[in-house]
Order: C-alpha cells, then structure tokens, then sequence
C-alpha cells in the first residue's frame, strides 16, 4: 500500500501541469459520465481518493470516512439508490478541516450555498433536501470500492477533475509517457489557436 501511495503522488506531480481534456486524446477509460458534475466556484481537482459506498444512506460512516481522510485526498462517496445527500455544511466543513482536496459524490449533495463558500471542489449529481441519517449501519462501506459516474474508483486511485467532468486512473497501471503526450498537445495548442484566428487555411492545420 506504501508503494501504491509513492506511485500515486508521483502521478499527481506529473499531471499536475496537464490539462484534463488533452488526456481525452490519449485515453479512453477512466472518465466519468457528465451526469456528476462540479457544483462549486473551484473546479479543479487533482488528489487520492478515499472512498465510501453507502448501501444505506449512513451519516455515521461518511463522518468516520471524513477522519479518516488524508490531507489531500479526495472523498468519494456513491449513494445507493441516489436520493439522499451525505454532503452539506458540516461535512463539507470537516473535509475542509481535514485539508481535503474535494469530495465527488455519485448522488445528490445539500447546502449549497455552504458548499460553494467552502473553498472546496465539489462534484455531484445535483442537489436535495433529504439527507442521510444517523443510522450507523453502513461503517463496511468505508474503503469499499464505488462506482462514479459508470466508472469504477478505489481508495489510493487518482481523482481529477475540472469544469469539464472527472477522471479517474489507477495508479500501479497508468502509463506516464501518456503524460508526456498530453503535455506536448497542450505546448502546442495556443500557436495553433492563434493561427487559426490569424486566418490561415485549415486544411494546412487540422488532421484530415
């Protein structure tokens, strides 16, 4: 797990000046469905995910998912059945607290004035005013893997995200010269936007 840590982080590092989109070009799977979305001022992601699957809709094992959280990491939870928001305020608060780098939840969320305020990246399906509840039933779910938007994500993957959508990777099978291609497309990019707004044939600057 240490190791998978150590190659997280070094992933993280690498990415870090690549523009999620341009990754599109180079990858297939991994993205997840635009129906979970950013919801927040601060749309940019980059951290380790910490997950919980919510087979009930428990507020007590996403509060021991919350201080378990590493600084840095990304809480992700999915919400069985999709009605209940596991997010307001306070969880928000705490994963702000705990250095959080954001949360995505594949369901709804709540207080959403509290969480635009929160200086966090917040990703979800949309809004409610059912919440979970104090049941204590669900603590098997912390750590469990969970699906995200179609896409499977588990604790020590990789979460970035933008205004564009989410994308998960694993990081023992990434391959970092991937990287490196997303990062060439990028250089290139705002000569290419500029000549193409200069006016300059197209059939001379896009692949036909």
């Amino acid at each position: 797990m240490a190791d998978r840590g150590a190659r997280a982080a070094a992933l993280l590092d690498t990415l870090a000046d690549v523009e999620i989109p341009t990754l599109g070009h180079v990858l297939e799977e991994g993205f997840c469905d635009p129906g979970v979305r950013s919801l927040t001022p601060v749309p940019r992601l980059a951290g380790v995910a910490h997950t919980v699957r919510l087979a009930e809709p428990d507020a007590l094992a996403v509060n021991r998912a919350v201080v378990g959280l590493a600084r840095g990491g990304v809480l992700v939870i999915e919400v069985a059945g999709g009605l209940h928001a596991p997010i307001g305020a306070v969880t928000a608060a705490a994963v702000g607290a705990r250095g959080g780098a954001g949360i995505v939840v594949d369901g709804p969320v709540t207080d959403l004035s509290a969480l635009r305020e929160s200086g966090l990246a917040v990703y979800a399906r949309g809004t409610t005013c059912l919440t979970t509840k104090r049941l204590g039933t669900a603590a098997d779910g912390v750590g469990a893997p969970v699906t995200v938007g179609g896409t499977r994500v588990r604790t020590g993957d990789l979460v970035l995200g933008d205004e564009n959508g989410l994308l998960v990777l694993d990081p023992d099978t990434f391959d970092p010269s991937l990287a490196d291609d997303a990062r060439r497309s990028d250089l290139a990019e705002p000569e290419l936007l500029t000549r193409i707004r200069a006016g300059e044939p197209l059939d001379g600057l896009l692949a036909l």
